[in-house]
């Protein structure tokens, strides 16, 4: 049983971590490792008349202090982000206004006269709060994504583990700001087609470079043997460069089972989450995991006291099967930059802590390790949002949201930066 309920849990994982990366009018060929990109631009009209005058602008309402019909939910909002959230106090030490936030906008949400509204004044206040740690409004796309498979789908819908998103999923659909699917299909994705993966070969240093744009999980089948055949056409390569910089994440499936499997080896990667003591996170987290408190942690990080993360569990083991397609000695490199986040970050932190590649690049923008982001419902309007409840600890002690510091740091973290690195190293 414990078997269903975890494959149920990976599902669920790599759908809620999934985040779009489509460019929109942009082509990408693998094999030639080039990008066009077509842009058309449309005449401009000439007027045939004197054009209409602009139309007054209305005043801006002024804020009022008399509760709306949507103040109730902008207090549970705060009240959820004071008692679950694990990062306020994070973002008060990194200089963000926190209270001046919620004090602004609470006057603003008293005049919000209609849902649409109410949701631009909460996506307001999460940009406010730099939407650390996947703090941001669920949007109709991965609302009807998360409705098909928790509601819909067989797997979903039985799943006792689910229960708290289904009946929020559910109570949001009846509120009418989201529109449910009628059916699920698990291949059917709601973010459009993701750009390919693109290979370039570098004859003078013998290197082979695949920019990987996206690891969202339905690219899975579409790139399951990319790297295998790919490496079969350069045996003489002798380093590899994963070049995951732009990459926002998407699923931890993915580079497991498409990057790292084919070279063979089993790896198993474990790390500590800490988190907020309430009575939802301990509902969530003791489905699945054994609590401990963070006072009786060993070696407990200091960041987890000053923020009263007062209790922690250790994350499911992350197991890599080996299936050794590629036989190959090349060295591997992951090259990373601030915009690695989420499953992209987890890949990069997985390669530093089990040195399964060199992390060269720039810091990165973290997230990647911690528990699945929960999604919470605003009763009154029927929004959703998400956040990760819990806080990760990298394998040096430092908190994930932080971000990876890379094995070999680069002034600029591109390829003809790193590829100057390979030259120097294989002329000493």
């Amino acid at each position: 049983m414990k078997r269903v309920w975890k494959r149920i849990l990976v599902l669920f994982i790599a759908l809620l971590f999934s985040v779009g990366c489509t460019q929109s009018g942009q082509t990408v060929d693998p094999a030639a490792g080039s990008t066009v990109t077509s842009e058309t631009v449309e005449p401009t009209a000439v007027p045939t008349e004197e054009p209409t005058p602009a139309p007054t602008e209305e005043p801006t309402p002024v804020p009022t202090e008399a509760p709306g019909p949507f103040s109730a939910d902008y207090e549970l909002l705060w009240e959820i982000l004071e008692t679950d959230y694990p990062y306020l106090d994070y973002l008060r030490d990194k200089g963000v206004d926190v209270d001046g936030v919620r004090e602004t906008y609470a006057k603003l949400t008293n005049n919000a006269a209609n849902v649409n509204a109410f949701a631009e004044i909460v996506g307001k206040v999460f940009a406010s709060l730099k939407n650390t740690a996947h703090l941001y409004l669920v949007p109709q796309s991965l609302f009807s994504d998360m409705y098909g498979y928790v509601v819909l789908s067989s797997e979903g819908k039985d799943s006792l583990f689910l229960e708290p998103w289904r009946e929020d999923l559910m109570r949001a659909a009846e509120a009418g700001y989201y529109t449910p699917p009628k059916t699920y299909s698990s291949s059917s994705s709601a973010y459009g087609l993701f750009p390919k993966v693109t290979v370039q070969y570098y004859d003078d240093c013998k290197t082979l470079c695949f920019l990987v744009p996206t690891f969202y999980p339905s690219t899975i089948e579409r790139d399951c043997d990319l790297f295998e055949k790919t490496m079969m056409q350069y045996p003489e390569a002798e380093n590899i460069i994963f070049d995951i910089t732009a990459n926002s994440g998407g699923s931890d499936a993915y580079w497991r089972a498409v990057i790292v499997a084919p070279f063979g080896q089993d790896y198993t990667f474990r790390w500590r989450n800490f988190y907020k003591d309430s009575a939802y996170n301990d509902r969530i987290v003791g489905e699945w995991f054994e609590i401990h408190n963070t006072s009786e942690a060993e070696n407990a990080p200091a960041w987890a006291t000053a923020y009263g993360l007062d209790k922690f569990f250790c994350s499911m083991d992350l197991e890599v099967t080996g299936r050794e397609a590629i036989q190959s000695s090349a060295k591997r490199w992951v090259l990373v930059d601030d915009t690695v986040y989420s499953s992209s970050e987890s890949f990069a932190c997985f390669c530093k802590a089990t040195g399964w590649a060199t992390v060269v690049g720039t810091q990165t923008g973290g997230d990647g390790l911690g528990f699945d982001p929960v999604v919470r419902l605003l009763p009154d309007s029927g929004l959703l949002f998400r956040f990760s409840m819990a806080a990760g600890e990298n394998a040096d002690g430092t908190m994930n949201i932080e971000g990876t510091t890379p094995d070999v740091i680069l002034e600029t973290a591109d390829v003809a930066h790193l590829l100057e690195l390979i030259r120097a190293e294989q002329t000493h």
